[in-house]
């Protein structure tokens, strides 16, 4: 009896589920192509994040001139720089290693030698002018 009432549930419940899925035959001829799209907005967002052309050209913004660049040589890599960067960025990018301790200017661990004079490189900026680093690392 127990075996029976299995069967009877088990063939009832395949049955209900291919109720509410659609049959293999009709699966294998739908042709319509998937997307992302969520079409419960139409077009209305389709321009919303293009570029607005009657803006004009784009222009570098609050810098008239553009940045100021300048040639800075560090252990005799030749980078560009922009005036008033910190020097600690500019070694950074040039895959100069340079040691630091504490980043305040207060150790002194970071010391080069810029232009000739010794200067933190945690805290010094580039300057106008051609600028030569040397590292004592």
């Amino acid at each position: 009896m127990r075996f029976f009432l299995s069967a009877i549930l088990a063939s009832l419940l395949i049955t209900r589920a291919q109720a509410f899925g659609i049959p293999p035959a009709q699966r294998a001829q739908t042709n319509k192509p998937s997307t992302t799209e969520l079409s419960i907005f139409g077009n209305a967002l389709k321009g919303a994040f293009s570029n607005d052309d009657s803006l004009g050209k784009q222009q570098n913004a609050g810098l008239k001139g553009g940045p100021d660049y300048t040639e800075v040589t560090i252990n005799g890599k030749q980078v560009k720089a922009v005036v008033g960067q910190k020097v600690s960025q500019v070694a950074a990018s040039a895959r100069v290693k340079i040691s630091y301790s504490c980043k305040k200017g207060d150790c002194g661990t970071c010391e080069i030698n810029m232009n000739g004079r010794v200067v933190k490189a945690c805290q010094g900026v580039i300057p106008k002018g051609k600028c030569n680093i040397q590292t004592y690392n």
